[in-house]
């Protein structure tokens, strides 16, 4: 498991929201990894589990430093983490569906915040009916733990 003792003593506000379908293998790797940081106990975050981003979690996010969004993918590297960037331009759209971007913009447009917000894509493999994680997500798993823990620690060294 990823070092944290230099995320002991964070005075920072920081939600992961774990993201997808639990009883869909793979998909419920965010929520695995919500529960794989609550077991760790460290103060600096709160998590959230959800089957998928919707409006109302906003209000509830407005207060905190970093946003972190944890989706599984099926393409792309193993892991990322990558800032969720929204331009003037880019239209919303009515939708059941919310991404990461519409996310960020609704927050900026309704409650004029600007919390920053980074994706975490961590790749599975299984997607089939089921409620464990396969080999490989849940290896990627760990590596997700361990750079969000890196991402972190650097951005708040930045802050000082």
């Amino acid at each position: 498991m990823p070092q944290r003792s230099s995320l002991n003593d964070i005075s920072k506000k920081i939600a992961v929201i774990g993201i997808g379908n639990t009883l869909r293998s793979d998909d419920g790797i965010g929520a695995h990894i919500c529960r794989l940081l609550d077991e760790m106990q460290l103060t600096c975050f709160t998590t959230f589990i959800v089957q998928q981003l919707h409006v109302e979690l906003i209000e509830d996010l407005i207060e905190y430093d970093l946003v972190i969004l944890v989706d599984a993918s099926v393409t792309g590297n193993d892991i990322a983490l990558t800032p969720v960037t929204f331009n003037e331009t880019q239209t919303i759209t009515a939708s059941h569906h919310l991404n990461a971007q519409m996310f960020g913009a609704l927050s900026q447009k309704i409650f004029g915040t600007n919390v920053p917000i980074l994706l975490c894509s961590v790749k599975g493999e299984n997607f089939e009916f089921g409620e464990s994680l396969s080999v490989f997500a849940d290896t990627n798993t760990t590596k997700a733990i361990t750079l969000i823990f890196d991402s972190v620690s650097k951005l708040l060294q930045k802050d000082h």
